[in-house]
């Protein structure tokens, strides 16, 4: 796939993110793929490296924190070969009412039209005071 075509996966995988679509997220991604957040998983569930499958119950748990969509808003993208590097900014409100936003820098790995590793930097600790 072109840098063009890899970077409109990435663009649909953060739609489908924004509106906690569970199933249409994954099928971005490969059977093989890994998703790794930094952090500790024992201060920070998400945290540490998980398989597709392993991705499933996490994500669902997650949109549940939600009132509604959580807001992506892609600052800025770069593309090379297989991969591509997203600078994003979330927003959303949780169901106690707070004020989540939090920033981002993902590392995606594509093959064959589909994302086969994610690396997610965030603050960790943010999301544990918020999501509380």
């Amino acid at each position: 796939m072109t840098v063009i075509e890899n970077k409109n996966l990435i663009n649909l995988f953060l739609g489908h993110f924004e509106k906690g679509s569970v199933d249409q997220i994954l099928e971005t991604m490969s059977d093989d793929s890994t998703w790794w957040v930094n952090g500790k998983p024992h201060l920070f569930p998400f945290a540490g490296l998980k398989t597709k499958a392993e991705m499933r119950p996490v994500l669902k748990e997650l949109f549940t924190m939600f009132n509604g969509e959580l807001k992506m808003d892609l600052k800025s993208s770069i593309g090379e070969g297989d991969a591509v590097a997203v600078e994003a900014r979330s927003r959303g409100v949780t169901s106690s009412g707070k004020i989540y936003e939090n920033e981002y820098h993902m590392l995606f790995r594509l093959r064959d039209g589909k994302i086969t590793e994610v690396r997610e930097y965030t603050d960790p600790m943010h999301a544990v005071e918020v999501m509380d």
